[in-house]
């Protein structure tokens, strides 16, 4: 696929961008004749055919720059768009639009369809090389799709879209997806959601289809040892502002909700979480908690040392750790024993109490101890408040 620096005409983008595409008006010649009308379309790769809404140049059906997951950077060769697209043999191209040219793209001989690897969406994805020409892509089934190109490998993949989410406060903990209900078919607008979702205080993020991520290329060098393409499937950042593999969001308080994500098309994606009730306070005194990493003496990275079910006072769990041998040569953390799933506290500055917490230092999110030594750490819980504390004591 050819690698073309797109033009862009800051008059045009701007028109563009309020009408999607225009056309100037008609007018007489001196001798009575009509000019034709003209269509101009700002530069860029295009959605266009009949399983689409778009029969002609949309706005809305625009790829757009994606990050590479890789480096988490946008990459101005990674083109991305989210579109609903109807089964059959219709189908639709990626139309190139770069001055007068335009170019029609279709799938490549060596167009595959396969289960998504590791790490990546469960569903079957449709990759491989886009290649000039009249062949369309076409889908199994009606949809949201996930179309993704990069211009500069001659790559592409095109991935069914069925939204979740996953994460320490949701039902599946870190472990699995809770699916959301799919909407009907829409060329449009669609709402993924679940209602009386019963979610904890903790991190989560959306992501589609059970994956975090598509690659696309392995092998391309990107300096600093770095290498491939890949795009993100999964959202974080903030619920009113998401981010394409952006940082974990919180929930502030456990309780029952209700949430959903929105595709609208041409303006992406939007999230809202409800809470509309209240859990009773966790029951914490069967709940083994242990430290992880290598920077506990014999520890590592592998499973917990010191695990401990707490002392039970009302709604207050206290775990006792006493006499541990902290080393300088690593990180570790707090976490549920056998998993991530629930609790797994690295540095926070805000949980650190006790005479010696400034010996605790972070580690890239990792608590560090500042020198070796013999620490008793007391871990408490207040259930119903829902707050955490770590006290740091040197023997």
């Amino acid at each position: 696929m050819k690698n073309l620096l797109l033009k862009t005409t800051k008059t045009v983008a701007i028109l563009a961008a309020l009408f999607g595409l225009f056309t100037l008006q008609s007018c007489k010649d001196d001798d009575g004749t009509v000019t034709p009308t003209e269509e101009i379309v700002e530069d860029g790769f295009y959605i266009q055919g009949g399983a689409t809404a778009y029969s002609g140049f949309d706005i809305k059906a625009t790829l757009k720059t994606a990050k590479n997951e890789v480096l988490q950077e946008d990459r101005a060769t990674l083109l991305e768009v989210y579109v609903a697209v109807k089964a059959g043999t219709e189908g639709f191209n990626i139309i190139q639009v770069n001055g007068a040219t335009k170019t029609t793209w279709g799938p490549g001989t060596d167009w595959t369809t396969a289960m998504g690897g590791n790490e990546e969406p469960q569903v079957d994805i449709q990759r491989g090389d886009i290649e000039e020409g009249t062949s369309v892509f076409t889908v199994p089934a009606d949809g949201l799709y996930h179309v993704v190109i990069d211009t500069e490998t001659g790559r592409g993949a095109i991935v069914p879209v069925k939204w979740g989410f996953i994460g320490q406060a949701t039902p599946g903990g870190w472990s699995g997806d809770t699916e959301f209900d799919a909407p009907a078919f829409d060329m449009t607008t669609m709402t993924y959601g679940l209602s009386d979702v019963v979610m904890s205080s903790g991190e989560y993020k959306f992501r589609y289809s059970g994956g975090w991520k598509v690659e696309l290329d392995s092998t391309l060098d990107l300096g600093d040892g770095n290498k491939g393409v890949k795009f993100n499937t999964n959202y974080g950042g903030a619920l009113d502002a998401l981010v394409a593999g952006g940082t974990n969001m919180t929930t502030d308080q456990s309780g029952i909700y209700d949430v959903a994500i929105t595709w609208t098309a041409g303006s992406g994606h939007s999230a809202t979480l409800t809470r509309t009730g209240d859990v009773p306070p966790r029951d914490w005194s069967n709940v083994s908690i242990g430290l992880i990493g290598d920077g506990v003496n014999n520890g590592n990275w592998d499973g917990e040392l010191h695990a401990t079910t707490p002392a039970k006072d009302g709604d207050t769990y206290t775990y006792a750790f006493t006499g541990v041998e902290l080393v300088n040569a690593g990180g570790f953390k707090l976490r549920t024993a056998g998993t991530w799933d629930d609790v797994n506290l690295g540095y926070s500055s805000d949980v650190l109490t006790g005479p010696d917490k400034a010996d605790i230092t972070d580690d890239g999110g990792n608590m560090k101890v500042a020198a070796d030594g013999t620490y008793d750490l007391l871990f408490v819980i207040d259930a119903k408040a829902e707050t955490m504390s770590l006290s740091v004591t040197k023997k």
